[in-house]
């Protein structure tokens, strides 16, 4: 029964959004404004809270790494299978950009902190730290040097660690990660502040994600979604097979880094791929698609953990 009113806590400011958009009580692009909220401001609080009683064991580093390569491994899989694209740049840049790369800030870590609390928001913030890197321009970098797309805005390996820096959340999940590995938990004073507003980051993302869905089935579109998720998703599933079953971390360590496979495609993707002069409209239809699949493969992996 605890399940089902986690699974619903977290649902209802989904539909709940979704529902106030259709009958436009928020406009389409409302959304944006709670997302710099609940990225610069209720998630950071949040991960300071989660921190306050995280104790950080120096093999928990790995996930950091591990989170790099899984983002890498999925990049060249996509690179590889799709050299039949190669005269086509455009698509098999936007194929490799939507394939790589996990949603986690202002998707998956709603579940996670509803499900498992401090312990696992911790987790999956170390997680998304190897994850940002290359989601924030790294895939990017690569992907415009191999596919040699025409016309493609340059972006430099300075470009993608100044975009780290600009971001609010990144910086803490640093911060606080070098102060752990020192013994070092935020100031009490500082967690008193920032729990309400840490507490709010679920509802938020949740209802930011209503206000996004947007999903208009085109035929033509369909093909090269479901190609794009298909590789996604098998990658996915290698590593949450490798990750839970051959790892030796505890298992609340595992079934984030599960979890954390499963995210959806980062909403950048789109901004990437338009840098290469891409199809700009194809990319946000897969991201909003991969909403919907990561969504059910999460919600039934809350019912087996």
């Amino acid at each position: 029964m605890d399940i089902l009113w986690n699974l619903l806590s977290l649902l209802a400011p989904l539909a709940l959004g979704y529902f106030l958009k259709r009958k436009r009580f928020f406009g389409p692009r409302d959304y944006q404004l709670l997302a710099k909220i609940a990225l610069n401001i209720t998630l950071p609080a949040a991960v300071i809270c989660s921190f306050a009683d995280f104790t950080l064991d120096y093999s928990l580093l790995s996930l950091i790494l591990l989170a790099f390569l899984a983002n890498w491994a999925t990049l060249l899989f996509t690179w590889a299978t799709t050299v039949h694209d190669r005269e086509n740049v455009r698509l098999r840049s936007m194929k490799m950009l939507c394939a790589a790369g996990y949603n986690l800030g202002n998707f998956l870590i709603p579940f996670v902190q509803q499900m498992l609390g401090g312990p696992g928001l911790a987790l999956a913030s170390l997680f998304d730290s190897g994850n940002s890197l290359m989601s924030v321009g790294g895939s990017f970098v690569f992907t415009s040097s191999v596919v040699k797309a025409s016309g493609a805005k340059p972006l430099k390996v300075k470009d993608v660690l100044l975009a780290l820096l600009r971001s609010v959340t990144i910086p803490i999940y640093l911060t606080l990660v070098v102060l752990a590995l020192f013994g070092i938990r935020p100031p009490a004073a500082l967690v008193t502040i920032a729990e309400p507003t840490g507490n709010a980051n679920a509802f938020l993302s949740m209802f930011m994600i209503g206000l996004m869905f947007e999903i208009h089935f085109d035929r033509n579109y369909m093909g090269t979604a479901l190609a794009v998720l298909g590789r996604k998703y098998l990658c996915g599933a290698v590593f949450a097979l490798i990750f839970y079953f051959l790892l030796p971390f505890e298992e609340i360590v595992r079934q984030v880094m599960v979890m954390c496979v499963f995210a959806p495609v980062p909403s950048i993707s789109s901004v990437f791929v338009g840098r290469l002069n891409g199809d700009v409209g194809l990319a946000s239809f897969i991201t909003s698609l991969s909403f919907i699949v990561s969504c059910v493969i999460l919600v039934g992996l809350m019912v087996v953990f």
